[in-house]
């Protein structure tokens, strides 16, 4: 589930907050991140999620999001996910039904679009230096959380000819890993607010739950 995995939920694009416990040279790198991502409007991306156990077995699912501002809509594992930043509705395809519940952020998550706002979160980071991958050279930062959290820490592998976030990966005490790794992003496309909505017209015969009255 990426609905409310690290990386749901959204965190608005804000600049980097630097104190004395951060790496200055990390802190650069990152708001330049920053001022590339604030200049988005829309984000349509690709990306692969790859879990990796402690004993190495590893399994790996493709998705699509499109973001926009608090917005978005999230094409991922058998299911369908849109978020208007009021309402959550996931459509599982498998099962034809729909639940449509009221958004909440959740502190110790991280929501699709964050795969390029975590970094605005509070933590403490660190350069760790230059990787060369495939003859492209990423600048990675780990990041640990200065509140409690599920996992130890973070790694953002970041491309460092276009400042793009090439990799996250998160870490967990019992040795699990996931990463996050961003394909083909597509950035400013005009996407209608209506988009990150169930269109029930659009999915004639799909069950609909709505947990939002009492």
């Amino acid at each position: 589930m990426m609905r409310y995995i690290i990386l749901t939920p959204l965190a608005i694009l804000a600049s980097l907050a630097v104190n004395a416990q951060n790496d200055p040279k990390a802190t650069a790198i990152l708001n330049k991140v920053s001022k590339l991502y604030k200049s988005y409007t829309t984000i349509k991306s690709t990306f692969t999620i790859t879990t990796t156990t402690a004993q190495g077995k590893s399994t790996s699912s493709s998705g699509t999001v499109w973001i926009k501002g608090t917005k978005y809509k999230l094409d991922y594992a058998g299911q369908e996910i849109y978020c208007n930043g009021k309402f959550i509705w996931t459509y599982s395809k498998e099962d034809n039904e729909v639940t449509k519940e009221v958004y909440k952020i959740k502190d110790n998550s991280i929501t699709p679009n964050e795969i390029f706002t975590i970094y605005n979160r509070d933590f403490k980071n660190a350069y760790e230096g230059p990787t060369v991958k495939d003859g492209k050279t990423y600048e990675v930062i780990k990041m640990v959380s200065k509140k409690k959290v599920n996992y130890s820490y973070l790694k953002l592998e970041i491309d460092n000819s276009t400042n793009k976030i090439h990799r996250m990966l998160q870490h967990f005490k019992n040795g699990t890993e996931i990463a996050y790794s961003i394909g083909q992003l597509t950035p400013n496309s005009a996407i209608a607010d209506n988009y990150f909505e169930w269109n029930a017209g659009s999915h004639p015969g799909v069950t609909e739950i709505d947990l939002t009255k009492k």
